[in-house]
Formats: C-alpha cells, structure tokens, sequence
C-alpha cells in the first residue's frame, strides 16, 4: 500500500492498530509493538509497519516511563542490559531496509511466537544474583540482535524480568526504561535506511495520541479486568497471526514448493 495515494485508508489502519496496541500495554505493561505491528502487517508490508510503528512506540514508552517510581535507579541498575541492547540495536537497524519484507515478517514472527512460548508455559528459571550482570549483557545483546530487524525486543526483557522475580510495579517501570531506550538506536538506523520517511511523521503523530489514550484506558482497565483472560485472548491473537505471517513468508521464498520436489 503507497502512503501518499491511500492516506485515508493509513490513517485508519495507524488509528485502529495503535489504539488497541496503546490499550494492551495500559494493561499488562508491554506489548505495544508487537500488537501494532501485527495488525498493521495485515494491510500493509512489514518494513512499513515498522517504520509507522517507530513514533508511536517512542512517545507511548516515554509515557509510561514518566509514571516510573525512580528513573535513576533504574539506569543505575540496568545499565548492562541497556548498554547492550543499545550497541546490538544500532547495529542490526542498519540491516532492516537491506533483508527484505518477507524476512523480516519471518524474524518477526518468531520472536512473537517466543513471546507467546514464554507465556503460556512459563519461564520459571531464576538467575543467582551474582549473575545479574551477565544476564544483563547477554539477553540485551540478544534483544538488540532482533530488535534492530524487527522491532521488537520484548521477548528477552521479559526473560529477564521473569529469571528477576520482579513485582508487577518493577516489571513495568523496567520494561518501560529498556524499551525506551532502545527506541534510540533503532530510530537513528530507520531514519538513516528509509525504513522511516519522512511522509510518515502525520501518521507517527496519529499513532502516539490514539496509543497514549489506549495507554490510559488500559491502566484504568488493569484493575477492573480479568487479568488472565486479557492476556490469554491476546496471545492466541498473537499466535493465529505469528503463523500465518510464517506461513506468508515461507510461500513467498517458494520454501514449501522446494520441500514439495524432495518429500
């Protein structure tokens, strides 16, 4: 879909994506990408998903990191995770413009479908603490590795948090910080390859007013919903979704067709 000849129709998608995304992390604390990007990638092609999905994704984590109980702390005690997130983002965002639509959506989807993995059977491996540093650079290397491809860094975050122990609180304030920060890097490797042009600023803007009042709507509904339900709906949104933009990916490298000549 070109930007400029169907801006109706992108605003409507922007709209519609980002104020369910907005409401999804109001709720449960993160999210936000993943849901965007995957209903956006129903109408539009992955790398543009990703370059709409870059303002709101900033402004949305911003948002929520203003609401953090202490924000120095958490540069003074996550520093490794961000430190490496930051170096592998802004390393691998260079590449996104570069792979293509298909193998991005296919990146894509596997991180969704490890995101869903680590909910629905648990992560219940907990980390020494004096194995903290270590598990800081490592998954947030491992988060930026992905992240800078495919925008979504959430699945190692969440590891973390988990292998931590954190409290609901933390584990939000947390994500917040990291996400955000790694917003940084992956807007400087956009901005540079086209993934983000400049005709999407209006639909960035769009995107952030819909997914911070999504935001507030969500904290609102955090208390009043069934937390376990929400998030349970959510996921088999997110699988449905993650194997069928397998599935696309597959077909468009003719990877089943070439299974087909030999089994």
């Amino acid at each position: 879909m070109d930007i400029s000849s169907n801006s109706n129709e992108v605003a409507l998608i922007v709209s519609f994506a980002f104020f369910v995304a907005g409401v999804v992390k109001g709720v449960i604390g993160i999210g936000l990408p993943t849901t965007a990007i995957t209903i956006m990638t129903f109408f539009v092609s992955p790398l543009m998903a990703l370059g709409l999905n870059l303002i709101p994704m900033t402004v949305a984590n911003i948002w929520q990191l203003s609401k953090a109980d202490n924000p120095r702390e958490l540069v003074k005690n996550y520093k490794y995770f961000a430190t490496s997130l930051v170096v592998c983002i802004l390393m691998t965002s260079f590449y996104a413009n570069q792979i293509g639509d298909d193998v991005v959506r296919l990146i894509f989807a596997i991180a969704v479908l490890l995101f869903v993995c680590l909910h629905v059977f648990g992560f219940n491996f907990k980390m020494k603490p004096n194995h903290d540093n270590f598990w800081q650079g490592g998954l947030g290397a491992l988060g930026g590795l992905v992240g800078g491809a495919a925008s979504i860094w959430a699945v190692p975050v969440t590891m973390y948090l988990l292998m931590k122990n954190v409290k609901p609180k933390q584990f939000v304030d947390v994500s917040g910080f990291l996400i955000t920060i790694g917003c940084i890097p992956v807007s400087i490797g956009y901005i540079a390859t086209g993934v983000f042009q400049p005709n999407m600023f209006i639909y960035g803007a769009l995107g952030s007013v819909v997914a911070v009042i999504g935001f507030q709507i969500g904290e609102k509904l955090r208390n009043k919903v069934n937390a376990k339900t929400f998030k349970n709906l959510l996921l088999i949104f997110f699988s449905i979704s993650a194997i069928n933009m397998i599935i696309r990916s597959l077909l468009e490298y003719n990877v089943l067709n070439y299974l087909n000549l030999y089994f």
